[in-house]
């Protein structure tokens, strides 16, 4: 969950500049809509707030971004005392590890997504993960067999959840919750500035939001999805309010070596990156199902995703595959205040 800052450091910076004009030019800009940004999970966080009291709205923000550092040292696996690194070094041991409820829900969490989607998520997949150095400045793949022998290890159904502890089966696993992770701190701080006193806002990790309230008053808050080529474009927009946005890419984590694109949405199988998938976004109740859901889709591809999507109360998505054209679950296109504006030519690599 924490990476140090590199060139998508400044894709995202300039994503979260053009979602920003997005909100306020929209209508006219309300002199209580406070705004704050910080660099935490590896990505920009925005917390935005719209209310009279602006003493409120500056501790409730604080308190917003320090349950998102909390969150990142519980589950990092880049930090070595976080619960997530102490659970990986055990793995395989005779002793389970005790969690944190935190680590807890999340975990069962991700293992019900992983039974649902058949393992099109899974989050044992560290031994793979670890293997693909996307912040190295000239990265570049594993070797095949070293590739091979990790994605092994990967397999959710080898975590011992007890009441309160965990264990890893097998020496050598380990837990990555980078597909849920961010979005479970999103959640966290949503919670916190609703249990401050804030009745309006919006949390923004990257493109996985939360969104309550109104950005007026009166009207929902107007989302804008990057366009998965041109950061400084959207390729959709909507309105959202009480709902999760979750967004995988292709673009956000990447590096292109002799011709082809690899990037950090792996598949559990296999432990390479998926080649089917440019994008797969989801609307959820919650930011935590958004961003499992998103990584799930992605894997599971334009027609397997949506017969997901569908069969799911609640849920909406769009996928876009290789090909360009993008595959709706039923009702995304009838959300309030969409508008798809597509592509003004095939997608290049």
């Amino acid at each position: 969950m924490h990476f140090r800052p590199t060139h998508n450091f400044f894709r995202c910076l300039a994503t979260l500049i053009l979602f920003h004009l997005l909100l306020v030019s929209c209508g006219k800009k309300e002199p209580a809509l406070i705004k704050r940004t910080q660099f935490l999970m590896g990505t920009l966080v925005e917390v935005t707030v719209r209310t009279p009291d602006a003493a409120l709205a500056q501790k409730a923000i604080d308190l917003a971004f320090d349950e998102i550092s909390r969150v990142e040292q519980l589950m990092s696996t880049h930090l070595p005392d976080s619960e997530v690194s102490k659970i990986n070094k055990a793995a395989g041991a005779d002793e389970p590890v005790s969690v944190s409820p935190e680590i807890m829900e999340s975990v069962r969490r991700g293992i019900h997504w992983a039974e649902l989607t058949k393992g099109a998520i899974d989050i044992t997949i560290g031994p793979a993960t670890a293997l693909w150095n996307f912040e190295d400045e000239a990265p570049s793949p594993p070797e095949p067999d070293v590739l091979g022998k990790a994605a092994k290890l990967i397999n959710y159904k080898d975590i011992s959840v007890g009441e309160k502890t965990l264990r890893l089966n097998r020496k050598g696993m380990s837990l990555h919750l980078g597909a849920m992770g961010k979005g479970y701190a999103v959640d966290r701080a949503v919670t916190v500035l609703k249990s401050s006193g804030i009745k309006n806002g919006l949390v923004n990790a990257g493109g996985d939001l939360m969104a309550f309230g109104t950005r007026d008053g009166t009207q929902d808050w107007h989302i804008g999805l990057q366009h998965p080529r041109k950061p400084e474009a959207m390729i959709a927009s909507l309105n959202l309010s009480g709902r999760a946005v979750a967004t995988s890419g292709d673009y956000q984590r990447y590096f292109i070596q002799d011709g082809t694109r690899y990037h950090h949405i792996l598949n559990p199988q296999n432990g390479q990156p998926v080649r089917s998938t440019i994008s797969a976004t989801v609307i959820a109740s919650s930011v935590s199902d958004a961003d499992a859901l998103a990584t799930a889709v992605f894997v599971l591809g334009s027609d397997r995703g949506i017969a997901l999507i569908d069969s799911l109360d609640g849920v909406e998505g769009m996928v876009l595959p290789k090909s360009g054209i993008p595959s709706f679950s039923a009702e995304f296109r009838s959300l309030p205040g969409f508008s798809f504006k597509g592509f003004e030519k095939p997608l290049t690599q």
